[in-house]
């Protein structure tokens, strides 16, 4: 027993740092952030309790449920296209059949270490239609097809922009990730399922490789639905919120409220962390269903 506790007591003394550091990094600000949503403060004096007002500003703010509608629209964009893309390559790449598997995994996988100002700022002037016109503009114009004048008159394209960019940036991750998934899978499971007869590499895929890499699954869709939702680089760096709203996710919208409102944007923070805690838990709730029934 005293060899357990002693056990015990040295785990907890080499994470003591860590914990401490969390604590200071994140749980305080998030409980900051939540006493301020219910105040009235400007950085400058005395915070002001208000009760529920800062709430109900922004759930009467059309800019609000606005940014919130960009938000999902942003996230259905490239949510899908990160993973789907990380898939693909993963699986392309564990292929024993492709000769220098190394040199593709790196190629792919450089795009991460790029900050996302560096890549915002690229992808700015590839796709920049005015004043000046980027490289995919001018490859349109001379294919003789017309590109989206997404900084203008088209802003419903600007999103799918950013989404492009953020799915370039971020597929790597996912690839990786997939990459382990994939290496972890028995190989005990395709030898089985050739003994039975089963030769289509998409069968294999659909009955044996897809669902055991719901775990994987589970886990890139909640890291990439946090990373998408509170990004924040690539729209300050390709359109600061326009044109006209049409990049104001809730993010940008926090970031346009403070510090003036303190209040209103720490409510709007915390509506946003609730949403994504509950958008959480329905996801592991499907994911622990979706392993169930396999």
């Amino acid at each position: 027993m005293t060899r357990k506790y002693h056990s015990t007591f040295a785990g907890y003394g080499f994470i003591f740092p860590s914990l401490i550091l969390v604590a200071i990094f994140l749980l305080y600000p998030i409980g900051f952030v939540i006493y301020i949503s219910f105040h009235k403060w400007g950085i400058l004096g005395t915070p002001q309790f208000v009760g529920l007002d800062n709430y109900i500003a922004i759930f009467n703010d059309d800019r609000f449920w606005r940014a919130a509608l960009n938000t999902v629209y942003y996230m259905v964009l490239a949510v899908p296209t990160q993973i789907g893309l990380g898939l693909l390559l993963a699986v392309l790449v564990n292929r024993k059949d492709i000769g220098s598997r190394g040199l593709f995994r790196t190629v792919y996988f450089i795009p991460l270490a790029i900050s996302f100002v560096a890549a915002g700022i690229i992808f700015k002037w590839m796709l920049i239609t005015t004043p000046l016109q980027g490289f995919a503009p001018a490859l349109f114009e001379r294919m003789g097809l017309n590109f989206p004048q997404w900084q203008t008159t088209q802003p419903a394209w600007a999103m799918v922009m950013i989404a492009l960019m953020n799915t370039w940036k971020s597929a790597g991750y996912a690839m990786v990730i997939y990459l382990a998934g994939l290496q972890g899978i028995n190989k005990d499971y395709y030898e089985a399922a050739s003994i039975d007869g089963v030769r289509s590499e998409w069968q294999l895929f659909r009955y044996i490789t897809w669902p055991l890499l719901a775990p994987t699954t589970f886990l890139l869709v909640v890291s990439t639905i946090i990373f998408t939702v509170r990004g924040f680089e690539p729209i300050f760096v390709m359109t600061q919120g326009g044109p006209a709203g049409a990049t104001t996710t809730l993010v940008y919208y926090v970031y346009q409220k403070f510090p003036n409102t303190m209040g209103i944007s720490s409510a709007a923070a915390t509506f946003l962390l609730v949403a994504i805690l509950l958008l959480t838990l329905v996801q592991y709730l499907i994911n622990r269903r979706s392993e169930s029934y396999y």
